[in-house]
């Protein structure tokens, strides 16, 4: 069987988890990288080994001999690299959120209806053991229809400030919230009807970022489960994890807490400080091994593609992201609740 041949746009960590996902999956091979920074791409290039390397993505869709791209950029970059990808007839994976507006991602899924590739959202948490745990329970009945619950999502003010370059131009509800918000629809089976939201903004003002500090949303189901949210990137540095994950959700019959910040049985102590290390989202067991969930999310594009697998999560999925996120935004900015028809 001829192997799936793929490009990857976007140079930074996650781009880099695709590319190493790519050299290792026995069906594909990875055959071009990209990024507007050619030191970044020409890095990138000698170290996963790509044959080729683009500063523009046009350039590498354009391309025969790639049958699938995949997009690891900003979030507020994604709808332009999709849609020249889907209309070049490329399989698609793109990295969360699927657009930062609404429009843009109604646009991307009415291409995606029509176009020859397929088109993935890579919203990974769908293939944690710890959620499909979680999903499993609720789907039989382990506790009773869900009632209510939280779900909080944040980082330490490291990750807006010095791990991205572009934090200013994002917010923590896009690049955690869009996560929040796809577990809460896969795991209750069920869409949100309507969100009411708060946020605050000076902490990462005053640090260089302008941006908003938090966004606070209850989210309120079809069904009738109650969900608080929170995204907050304003965490303190001293945090053993830079980022803290929590979902509790209560039903009629039961309950479910799930803690996934870290996997506790690492810790370590170093630099003076006590720190949790990841053994469970993308640590290989070895070099002929992608690693774990995060990167079994990107195998999941590939069994979609090569063998007709379902696809993880679609464009119809990536726009009811979209659009409850556009949602809580419109609602922090009005300061009333917002119905979603």
């Amino acid at each position: 069987m001829s192997k799936l041949r793929v490009g990857v746009v976007g140079a930074g960590l996650w781009g880099n988890n695709h590319a190493h996902a790519f050299n290792v999956l026995p069906e594909t091979e990875l055959v071009a990288v990209c990024d507007i920074d050619e030191g970044r791409a020409k890095k990138m290039q000698q170290a996963t080994g790509a044959p080729l390397a683009f500063t523009d993505f046009e350039a590498l869709v354009a391309r025969d001999d790639i049958d699938a791209v995949t997009i690891a950029t900003p979030d507020f970059t994604h709808t332009a690299i999709v849609l020249a990808a889907l209309k070049a007839g490329k399989h698609v994976l793109s990295e969360k959120p699927l657009a930062t507006t609404y429009d843009e991602a109604r646009q991307i899924a009415e291409v995606a209806d029509a176009a020859a590739g397929k088109l993935m959202i890579d919203f990974h948490n769908r293939v944690n053991p710890v959620f499909v745990q979680m999903r499993d329970m609720v789907a039989q009945g382990r506790i009773g229809a869900p009632r209510h619950g939280m779900a909080r999502l944040s980082n330490t003010s490291w990750v807006p400030c010095e791990m991205l370059s572009w934090g200013a131009r994002s917010s923590a509800l896009w690049f955690l919230g869009s996560h929040l918000v796809d577990l809460l629809r896969f795991v209750l089976d069920d869409e949100v009807s309507r969100v009411y939201a708060v946020t605050r903004k000076g902490g990462l003002a005053a640090m260089g970022v302008d941006t908003q500090d938090f966004h606070t949303s209850i989210l309120e189901f079809s069904r009738g489960a109650v969900f608080t949210v929170e995204n907050s990137w304003i965490l303190s540095r001293d945090n053993p994890s830079l980022v803290d994950f929590k979902v509790e959700m209560v039903g009629d019959k039961g309950q479910i807490q799930a803690d996934p910040t870290h996997n506790g049985g690492l810790r370590h102590v170093t630099d003076g400080k006590l720190q949790y290390a990841d053994y469970i989202g993308i640590t290989p067991t070895g070099a002929s091994r992608i690693g774990g969930f995060v990167l079994e999310s990107i195998a999941r594009f590939v069994d979609a593609v090569v063998y007709d697998a379902p696809l993880l999560a679609d464009a119809r999925d990536g726009l009811a992201n979209t659009r409850i996120l556009a949602a809580i935004e419109r609602s922090a900015a009005e300061g009333q609740p917002v119905t979603l028809a």
